[in-house]
């Protein structure tokens, strides 16, 4: 029944427009299976997501992805994964101790996992950790990279993992090569504990490697955000590449030359299935396999380490945030519709969500001059909140990014002290140097500014409105001190964001009495067991001001069905919006403005004048 779901599904591809999937191969024996997924997340348990009627369904889980692969396994089958399987839910609190996803995978039969960079969402050290505490692991492969700066922990558990940049898998009597890939980030350039390098470089020596090793077909395990393959295809001779990561890609099938690019769905809600000839590289069939519940039982092998891996987070993570398996609101909406998620505008009143569940776990002291804001990234919310009842690992979800002093998951939450012309300086540098769709732009908490592209660039902020009752702005007074919630990165991030943006103002952080603080750790915000709360975990204490239904759970309010403003921007040509706390080169600019149309003015008279004067003596003579 099920393979002939999936049969109507191909059919339905190609019917509508898909590249051709079923081409003439030699005879069945002849063929080899390709089995893959890539960006799993750490969405062991089945997920929740939206389909295109903006209905919530749930799909995915580990328990029966492994029960659909066994399904779909031949005895001529290869599985793969290509890479970012490790950061994304509550599990990897476990990462370091238990590699659940990794012990999980090798359960499943994965011959080959390629790295990804958000695998390296908690650093390079507690990736090591993790393939040192994996139980059993398939191979793990990374091409390109160096030891960089080194760190002894990564060594040491890819060392233990047998990590490598490519390998061979025989499957019916061929040589499958395959290597992996993942796109170069600055944060893993000169001077990081591993450096990323150029995977065109890399592809080629392992491609060429591989085939002198006697690589019937060569597979390239590519986690990217980029959607256009063909310099990679130039670089290097292979055969097929499965991409990973956020690239934007619309098709699951295509070619490019003569290599085949092929891709599936996050999460584990799909996984591919490739027949091939490796000797003539035909392709016989292509399927994208849905996963849920709905349509596989579950595996009583994952499941029950699943158990024993629920078990283990109730103790050691959730108590610690008093929390339980309960729900711990009720959304009786979507916080995002289809449409936004293939737009990339997903999150926007997620992260209005966590600003405001910032605020709400700081306990302001009487002596505070202003009401608080809060700080993120638009990359800090890594989800969003769907339909139905909400439980900790969605919170968890939300912001799964960053990790703590105290080795938990997640930012940890600071408050400091800004000035009005502190916040002012801050977001003049957001405007200047990060775009609309830049997931490093600020979003703020109960704070927005108003900007002028008729001012120059470095002075074009008119005002910062920070809340000063319920719903009710003011504009920001330069002396004044302002609470801030926010996490250490952002605020470690200042420094350069001066130099890269070329204003020329200030950015200070202070404490209470207006000393200024360099040790931001000792301003975290704590709860009321001394642990320290972390952007996930705010949205459970603020969940706790949620008016109750009727069956004791809390329901989230109507306000989150609209993103705020975060910025305005002004066409006015007001004088006193042109000039409001306007600098020195706001100053020259329209000095400069002036002055060039008057010495205009003034030499076309001086001209007219030449020429009457000039007109005049002809006449006189």
């Amino acid at each position: 029944m099920k393979r002939w779901i999936s049969a109507c599904m191909a059919l339905a591809m190609i019917a509508a427009g898909t590249d051709s999937l079923y081409i003439e191969t030699k005879a069945d024996s002849e063929e080899v299976r390709i089995l893959f997924t890539h960006d799993l997340r750490d969405h062991i348990e089945e997920v929740k997501t939206l389909n295109e009627e903006n209905a919530v369904v749930y799909s995915g889980g580990y328990e029966y992805l492994a029960t659909a692969l066994d399904e779909y396994r031949t005895e001529q089958t290869v599985l793969l994964d290509a890479g970012n399987f490790s950061a994304g839910t509550m599990y990897a609190s476990l990462n370091s101790t238990k590699a659940p996803d990794l012990t999980l995978m090798s359960r499943m039969g994965y011959d080959a996992v390629g790295v990804g960079l958000d695998d390296f969402t908690y650093g390079v050290g507690m990736f090591g950790e993790m393939l040192s505490a994996a139980q059993s692991h398939p191979s793990l492969l990374l091409s390109n990279f160096t030891s960089g700066a080194g760190n002894a922990a990564f060594e040491e558990g890819w060392s233990a993992a047998e990590g490598s940049a490519y390998t061979l898998i025989e499957s019916g009597g061929y040589q499958i090569g395959v290597f992996a890939l993942c796109e170069p980030d600055e944060a893993f350039g000169e001077g990081a504990p591993i450096v990323i390098t150029d995977p065109l470089a890399a592809a080629a020596e392992a491609a060429e490697a591989l085939k002198q090793q006697g690589a019937d077909y060569i597979i390239c395990l590519y986690s990217t955000d980029e959607d256009d393959f063909e310099e990679l295809c130039n670089a290097a001779s292979i055969d097929l590449i499965i991409a990973g990561g956020n690239h934007t890609a619309t098709e699951k099938y295509r070619k490019q030359g003569n290599t085949l690019i092929v891709s599936s769905d996050p999460y584990g809600t799909s996984f591919g299935v490739l027949d091939i000839d490796p000797s003539s590289k035909n392709v016989k069939n292509f399927e994208i396999v849905p996963v849920s519940s709905s349509l596989y039982e579950a595996s009583y092998g994952i499941s029950e380490t699943m158990s024993a891996y629920q078990s283990e987070i109730s103790e050691t993570v959730m108590r610690r945030f008093s929390l339980n398996q309960n729900p711990v609101f009720r959304a009786g909406y979507s916080l995002t519709t289809y449409g936004r998620t293939q737009s990339g505008k997903a999150y926007a009143e997620a992260a209005d969500l966590l600003t405001d569940s910032m605020i709400e776990a700081y306990d302001a002291p009487e002596s505070d001059e202003a009401k608080a804001v809060s700080i993120i990234t638009e990359g800090m919310a890594t989800g969003t909140i769907l339909e139905g009842n909400v439980s900790a690992n969605d919170l968890f979800s939300m912001a799964y990014k960053g990790m703590g002093t105290d080795g938990i998951p997640g930012y940890n939450l600071l408050h400091v002290y800004m000035r009005g012309s502190d916040l002012m300086t801050l977001c003049e540098m957001d405007l200047i140097l990060h775009d609309d769709n830049s997931l490093e732009k600020f979003h703020f908490g109960r704070m927005y500014y108003e900007y002028s592209m008729n001012r120059p660039v470095t002075n074009r902020v008119i005002d910062v409105f920070t809340e000063e009752a319920d719903g009710y702005y003011i504009a920001a007074t330069a002396d004044r001190l302002y609470p801030v919630i926010t996490t250490s990165d952002i605020l470690a991030s200042i420094p350069q964001m001066l130099i890269d943006s070329g204003v020329s103002g200030e950015c200070n952080v202070y404490d209470e009495t207006g000393t200024p603080v360099s040790d931001f750790d000792v301003m975290t915000i704590r709860n009321g067991d001394g642990a320290a709360v972390k952007l996930w975990s705010a949205i459970s204490y603020y969940a706790a001001h949620f008016e109750r239904g009727r069956d004791g759970i809390d329901d989230l309010p109507e306000t989150y069905k609209k993103a705020r403003k975060q910025r305005t921007k002004t066409s006015s040509l007001n004088v006193i919006k042109l000039f409001k706390h306007a600098n020195r080169a706001t100053f020259d600019f329209y000095a400069k403005a002036v002055a060039i149309p008057v010495a205009v003015l003034v030499g076309l008279n001086v001209l007219v004048w030449l020429i009457n004067l000039k007109k005049k003596k002809e006449t006189n003579a």
